[in-house]
């Protein structure tokens, strides 16, 4: 009835896949201060290409899926890369597709960026990026990436001494530019899951469903004996209905 209907709308609202932000931020050469950082609305060609390559480009004005908290009513950017598996959604809040026209949604961006806890940082600064120039609340783990010569790109993590260890990528490491967005996206993804593991009671999306069902199982609880139940449920119909001997 009534009830079973709003439990099962309840169960739907509950996440049946476990979900990631992750900022992504376009230095460009002699870039040192967070304006000029987070006021640029574009970036090179192969900032671009790797941007393109970390998922699939969504509409917000329509996206079904997780949004991390982007607005559908233009506000956070029209489009952004979103992706997903049975078991994972990635939403990317990618500062060079918000916008900082104004001081109002310059502010909006960095609230937004400033509170996810991994930042993909491209740098074509010809110094290293330093940790501290976008303020914010976590950032806990920071994955930078320096173009080289030839299509290759060389990777520096940094990260709090608390947060357990994650890749596939590592501080140093160097990468072709082909396989460049999966490896990050992938790491990115570990990161996140390294720092979720560090939340106290932190329960996955589908401990969080287990224990749900488990509460419509005990709420809806009939006692009944073995043999009552088979009776039920090899002859459903009341006893009443049955033929009796009489009826021969």
């Amino acid at each position: 009835g009534e009830d079973w209907d709003r439990l099962k709308r309840e169960l739907r609202k509950l996440r049946n896949r476990e979900t990631h932000k992750i900022a992504v931020f376009y230095v460009a050469e002699g870039q040192e201060d967070k304006h000029s950082i987070l006021t640029n609305t574009g970036g090179s060609q192969a900032y671009e290409d790797f941007v393109a390559g970390l998922g699939w480009e969504v509409n917000l004005t329509n996206h079904c899926g997780f949004m991390g908290g982007l607005q559908k009513n233009k506000s956070t950017g029209l489009t952004t890369p979103y992706f997903a598996t049975s078991t994972v959604e990635v939403i990317f809040h990618v500062s060079t597709r918000m916008p900082s026209d104004t001081d109002d949604s310059l502010t909006k961006k960095l609230r937004h960026l400033g509170n996810d806890e991994v930042h993909i940082v491209w740098s074509e600064h010809t110094r290293d990026y330093r940790r501290g120039i976008i303020p914010t609340e976590f950032g806990d783990v920071l994955i930078v990436i320096y173009p080289m010569k030839n299509h290759m790109f060389s990777i520096q993590i940094m990260k709090k001494p608390e947060v357990p260890f994650f890749g596939p990528l590592f501080d140093g490491a160097i990468v072709n530019g082909k396989v460049l967005p999966i490896m990050v996206r992938a790491t990115a993804i570990n990161a996140s899951r390294a720092l979720k593991s560090l939340i106290p009671l932190y329960q996955n999306f589908y401990e969080e469903r287990a224990r749900y069902l488990q509460t419509i199982v005990q709420h809806h609880l009939e006692p009944t004996t073995f043999e009552d139940f088979a009776a039920q449920v090899f002859s459903p119909a009341p006893y009443h209905h049955l033929p009796s001997d009489a009826d021969h």
